[in-house]
């Protein structure tokens, strides 16, 4: 009875060890029903989006000395309001202000050339045109009176002298004669005195000399006549004046013409290249003012000095910045503190709320105008930049660099 007992626990032992590993390992297990939550997307993200900044105005730039020298002028202080193109600094430039007068110089002396060449090439135009219109009747009157000239003035040689002009030059001999006679009387009586030489009787006996062996030649001629030599020298100018009226009485010939086209063709190649001497000449005096010009820093924009960074007599060199400029027109806040998680709620047209570390009594409007497409990486940190214009600045007493707190509306 007992061993009956025994075997009847032994099998419920074993089936209840049998039923626990079959429900552990080998019955399918039903899954556990998760409760269902409704999730808001957006709920986890802020309204706002918040950053530091700085003030800064509407544009701004460091202004450089395109070349190097030593400053001679410095014209504004910082805070000074400047116009457009007004000269903030300036550099020593007499060497440069050499170098320009020297090329007005060139300039001058150019046009002057043109001007020549100007008046060369009238005078071939109206050369040209002369010579193609044939001779006017003035001319070909001036050269038949050249021809009659030159006819009566070998006839004069031909015809011999007349008796009446023999008459006085002999006339002219016998009183020249006389003449010699008295002023050698006048030296004979000084004669005896060294030195006579510079002596008035002896100067006057000189001078009676030579007009008696003027007035010898001259009676000589008209005796004797002329010379086959001027009687001939008479025929060609009475030849010569003939081919000049045959000349002006055929009008203009082929070759006369060709040679007037070529004063032409040569005055105005003077002409071109005396214009390019103009054109040359100025490039050069624009090169030499532009260079004068970079002695001079002048604003690019009308603005606000921010800083001088140069003194009277220290030497700028060329590119490194001497002066800061901002045009405070109207303010902006640069933020460049926001994260890639934050810039992505970032949108132009967002609205925002800005308060200045220096005005706490005032909460300031603003705008966002631009975010930076591209980050940076600052302190290991990636960053974008976000540009703010402030809408309600009016007359507050902001300054360029002041720490900004912005709250970005990115609902």
């Amino acid at each position: 009875m007992k061993r009956t007992i025994v075997i009847f626990v032994i099998i419920a032992v074993l089936a209840g060890a049998g039923f626990f590993g079959y429900q552990q390992f080998l019955a399918p297990v039903e899954p556990t029903p998760t409760p269902e939550v409704a999730v808001n997307p957006q709920s986890a993200l802020p309204e706002v989006v918040s950053a530091e900044g700085f003030v800064v105005p509407a544009r701004d730039t460091e202004l450089a000395f395109q070349v190097g020298g030593r400053v001679v002028e410095v014209l504004v202080a910082e805070g000074d309001s400047v116009a457009a193109g007004q000269v903030l600094a300036r550099l020593d430039s007499t060497d440069q202000q050499k170098a320009v007068a020297q090329a007005e110089a060139g300039v001058a002396q150019a046009e002057a050339g043109v001007k020549q060449a100007e008046a060369t090439l009238a005078g071939a135009q109206a050369q040209l045109a002369q010579v193609k219109a044939g001779p006017t009747e003035e001319i070909i009157a001036q050269a038949e009176a050249a021809v009659q000239t030159a006819q009566a003035q070998l006839n004069q040689l031909l015809a011999g002298a007349r008796p009446e002009d023999v008459q006085a030059a002999a006339a002219n001999l016998l009183k020249a004669e006389a003449a010699v006679r008295q002023a050698q009387a006048a030296y004979d009586e000084i004669a005896w005195a060294g030195e006579v030489g510079e002596t008035p009787q002896a100067l006057a006996l000189e001078q009676a000399t030579l007009d008696y062996e003027a007035a010898k030649a001259q009676y000589e001629r008209l005796v004797n006549g002329p010379t086959a030599e001027e009687i001939a020298v008479a025929r060609a100018g009475v030849a010569e004046a003939e081919a000049a009226l045959a000349a002006a009485k055929a009008g203009p010939t082929a070759e006369a013409i060709a040679v007037a086209e070529a004063g032409v063709a040569q005055a105005e190649a003077g002409m071109a290249e005396a214009q390019a001497a103009v054109a040359s000449a100025q490039a050069t005096l624009d090169t030499a003012k532009a260079a004068l010009a970079h002695f001079d820093l002048t604003a690019p924009f009308p603005g606000t000095v921010g800083r001088v960074g140069v003194a009277v007599g220290e030497f700028a060199a060329p590119g490194v910045p001497v002066i800061s400029l901002g045009d405070t027109s109207a303010w902006y806040v640069e933020t460049d503190d926001l994260s890639e998680v934050d810039v992505v709620q970032v949108a132009v047209g967002q609205s925002v709320r800005v308060t200045v570390d220096a005005i706490p009594d005032r909460e300031f409007r603003g705008v966002v105008t631009e975010v930076a497409p591209r980050s940076e990486t600052k302190r290991g940190d990636v960053t974008y930049t976000v540009t703010i214009e402030l809408t309600d600045a009016g007359d507050a007493p902001l300054r360029w660099g002041m720490t900004a707190f912005v709250d970005i509306n990115v609902e």
